[in-house]
Formats: C-alpha cells, sequence, structure tokens
C-alpha cells in the first residue's frame, strides 16, 4: 500500500482513538495500550509482525536505557524529600520571601521546585497539604490557589528534565538536555509569575468557593484579623530542615547537568575539568549527588525520617542513614518509578513507529507553505495529542516521533523543538488525565471547578511560555 499524507494523518487519528478506547473504555494499563496501539500501527504501515515486533522492543530497549537510571535515581530523591519535609521547609521559606502576601505562590513555587527532580503526582501530594493549611489560616478560596500549583507542577514536570518525558524527548531530538533545562526553567517561571500577575484579581472576584480539604487541616484556625505577621502563616511540625537543606538536593543536580553544558561550551574537548564537570554533570551521576547531598544533610532528623519511612515500608527506628537512603528509599522508588519508566519508554516504541514513515516529511512541506511559524507546529502537535490522549509522557513522545524525521526542515535547534513539545503538553488537561482526578481528591476543587480555572490556566501559562520561547529563538538564545 502506497502511504499518503491523507492515510498516515487517518491512521494517526484512529490509533488515538484506539488508544483512549483501550484506556478509558476497556481500562488498559497505559503500557500495555501503547504496545498493542504500536503493533497495530506498525503492521499497518506494511512492517511485518515479527520486524514491527523487534523494532518496538529495540525502541523500548533504548529508551530505557537513556532514561532508567535518572529517573529511578529521581525517585529514589523523592522518597527522601518526602521523609524529611523539604517540601515544608521549601513553602516557609517563600512565606517569609514574600512577607506572607501573594500566599496562592507559595505552595506554587514549592511545587515547582518540588517537580524538578520530584514525579509530578508526589509534588501534587506534597504540597496539597501546605495549600490546603495555608488557605484555612488565611481564609482562602482553594479553587483560586489550586491552577497556580497545577500549573507549576506541569511546567517543570513537562518542560524541565530530568522528568522522565521530556527527557526522553530531549534524548530522541539530540537536544542538549543541561539546555533544555537552563531555558526550561526561565521560560517556565516566568511564565507562571506572568500568569499569575495577569489573573490573580480576577480568580481572587470571581472563581467559585472550594474549601481546603478538612483532612489537612485539623486543628487549623484562621489567623485573627488584623494578623499579618509573617510567623502566623509558617507551618509548624517539628524537625523542619533549614531551607538551604531542603533547596539543595533539589536543585543542585539540574544545575550540575546545566553546568555540565555550559561547560562543553566553553572549555576545550581535551581538559580534565571538562572531564570531571562532564562526569558529575552526567544524568544519573547528578541526581545521584542530590541523594547523597539529602542523606548527608539530613542528619539531625534522622528520627523523624525512620519514622516517615515506616509508614510506608518497614524499617528499623535504629537504622542508619546510609540503610534508609541506599535501602528503603531505593526500594519504595522502584516501586513508584517502575510504570513511569514502563510508560515512557513503550511512548518511545510508539513515537518511534510514527516517525518511521517518510511521508511525514511530506505532510511537513504542506504545513510549511501554510505559512504557520515553524517553532508553532510542534508546540500544535503536542498540544493536540496532549486533548487527545491524556498523558503528558504519550503526548510528548508521539509528537517527538512526529517531529523528529522534519528536524531539517522545521529548521530549529533540538532544544527548542524539545521546549515546544514540552510546553504544548501543558495545555488542554482535562478528564482523560489521571492527574484531573488525582487533582479533585487532594486539593478539594470539583471537576467544574477544574475544567473552569485549572486547565484554562496551565493552557494559559503554556501559551506565554510559548510566546516567551518564540522570541528567544527569533534573538538566537535558544
Amino acid at each position: 500500500m502506497t502511504m499518503t499524507p491523507l492515510i498516515y494523518m487517518l491512521a494517526l487519528i484512529i490509533s488515538i482513538v484506539i488508544l483512549l478506547v483501550l484506556t478509558l473504555k476497556l481500562k488498559m494499563n497505559s503500557f500495555m495500550a501503547l504496545f498493542f496501539t504500536a503493533m497495530g500501527l506498525s503492521i499497518f504501515f506494511g512492517t511485518s509482525p515479527i520486524e514491527s515486533l523487534n523494532n518496538i522492543t529495540g525502541s523500548f530497549g533504548k529508551s530505557l536505557g537513556s532514561i532508567g537510571l535518572p529517573v529511578l535515581f529521581g525517585a529514589i530523591l523523592a522518597m527522601g524529600v518526602q521523609d524529611s519535609g523539604a517540601a515544608v521547609a521549601i513553602s516557609n521559606f517563600f512565606v517569609k520571601l514574600f512577607r506572607g502576601k501573594h500566599l496562592e505562590l507559595a505552595p506554587a513555587l514549592t511545587a515547582f521546585v518540588m517537580a524538578i527532580s520530584v514525579f509530578g503526582d508526589i509534588s501534587q501530594l506534597l504540597t496539597a497539604p501546605i495549600a490546603a493549611t495555608i488557605a484555612k489560616r488565611k481564609n482562602m478560596n482553594m479553587a483560586v490557589v489550586t491552577p497556580y500549583v497545577i500549573t507549576a507542577v506541569w511546567f517543570t514536570h513537562g518542560v524541565v528534565p530530568p522528568s522522565a518525558a521530556i527527557l526522553a524527548v530531549a534524548i530522541l531530538l539530540g537536544a542538549d538536555v543541561g539546555m533544555v533545562i537552563l531555558w526550561g526553567l526561565v521560560i517556565c517561571l516566568a511564565s507562571l509569575i506572568i500568569i499569575y500577575a495577569l489573573t490573580i484579581r480576577w480568580m481572587t472576584e470571581h472563581a467559585s468557593y472550594a474549601a481546603p480539604k478538612p483532612e489537612y487541616t485539623v486543628g487549623i484556625e484562621p489567623v485573627k484579623d488584623g494578623d499579618d505577621s509573617v510567623e502566623s502563616l509558617l507551618m509548624k511540625e517539628p524537625d523542619i530542615p533549614n531551607a538551604l537543606i531542603a533547596f539543595l538536593p533539589l536543585i543542585v543536580p539540574a544545575g550540575l547537568i546545566a553546568a555540565a553544558s555550559i561547560c562543553a561550551m566553553v572549555l576545550p574537548e581535551d581538559s580534565g575539568v571538562l572531564q570531571v564537570i562532564n562526569f558529575i554533570g552526567n544524568k544519573s551521576i547528578a541526581m545521584l549527588v542530590g541523594i547523597i547531598i539529602l542523606i548527608l544533610t539530613n542528619g539531625k532528623i534522622k528520627a523523624k525520617m525512620l519514622r516517615n519511612a515506616n509508614r510506608t515500608e518497614k524499617i528499623s527506628e535504629n537504622a542508619s542513614l546510609l540503610e534508609l537512603g541506599m535501602g528503603n528509599w531505593v526500594k519504595r522508588a522502584i516501586d513508584v518509578s517502575a510504570m513511569v519508566l514502563m510508560v515512557t519508554a513503550m511512548g518511545a516504541a510508539f513515537a518511534s513507529v510514527l516517525s518511521s514513515q517518510p511521508v511525514v516529511s511530506e505532510i511537513a512541506e504542506v504545513v510549511a507553505k501554510s505559512g504557520i511559524p515553524m517553532i508553532l507546529i510542534p508546540f500544535i502537535i503536542a498540544a493536540v495529542m496532549r486533548a487527545a490522549a491524556g498523558s503528558m509522557a504519550t503526548a510528548s513522545m508521539a509528537a517527538a516521533g512526529i517531529c523528529l524525521p522534519i528536524m531539517n526542515m522545521l529548521g530549529l535547534s533540538p532544544v527548542a523543538v524539545t521546549l515546544a513539545i514540552g510546553l504544548g503538553t501543558v495545555l488542554f488537561g482535562h478528564v482523560n488525565d489521571s492527574g484531573c482526578w488525582m487533582c479533585q481528591e487532594v486539593f478539594n476543587v470539583d471537576l467544574p471547578q477544574y475544567l473552569k480555572y485549572v486547565s484554562p490556566m496551565a493552557a494559559f501559562g503554556g501559551c506565554v511560555g510559548m510566546v516567551l520561547l518564540m522570541i528567544l529563538s527569533m534573538i538566537g538564545l535558544v
């Protein structure tokens, strides 16, 4: 069968519909749904069943090999962050920074920082009690607080490596991971501040009310009228780590990876310094450094960390920090990260099937003649895929698979295409995304509020980020 652009597009649409039916209607796990869809699509494209299986297996293994260690180490780090109470320390830091004002930003920025190295779902779970406590103390509306928190999580989870999906996209497209981290953080942080400044007044005046989740606010009383002291707004719990200690394990890995990329541009290739920096700035080693920092800097709160760890996985109260970090956290991290890795790697296999057809270049030529700015193409593809598939990982990998064969035609740097895909996946999260239901549960907003405030806010943020990316691309910085 001759593959034409029309047949390819119809096959793509049908495959997305099949993916939706398998996951939403038949309740099939995303991993198996992606596998069956990729196999069916590959066979439809004219590849024999055994060759299709070999290609999918090869792409799956290659992706898993690229992202496996960084993601697993990130999950280990997440377990440590959870046990140490770092989220509370980071939130208190932002409350102090803003002197008790702009309190919607405190949990949002906490989530932003957390999601750099911690899975998006875990970031939501860690941030929700903080948001609820602040909202209860200042009589704030959770329907106002939640959109900024979720947008922050989606920004760093969807756009900034070492998050699994965008890391896999960067590797697939040949982008410098350090530069993706650096510019991703700049664009996403700026976009978050911009949308907050532009929307907070309207949100405060018009958003329907959602109360803080009662389970998170037992014993919490609103501050007295007229009490604007910062102290009254701080989270209180025993053995809260120092803010610097809380930040270090999360930002050092990203900093090391970015530093390695910058040094590679300014130092000679045979430089001994560059060799050292390249090693510690390796994605896996950088995340391991974060774990070691977390273990070494939290010795004073060892008892608290052991108590918290024991809630999930049994560990002796006399265990050493080494046993906690390299034993308990690792086991829990494998449980948490295994499915993320499997789905992301199978998403890469699905992407390889999409990118295998030469007809993709013909489609790109048609789009190029339409006058649409090239940088919008990966952004739009990712946004459409997110709306259709729900999963940010599936959307980003599918978009990368479509964009890979047309990179030369796009005329953009791999970093720009990677960031455009990431920003596109921030748009259009709705009921076919499992995060929609988790958000409602932990932040105590209902579905109409989610669809009216959370999803549009994130979409607005993604569009603002895209404008910033276009500007940076036009002046040659990205």
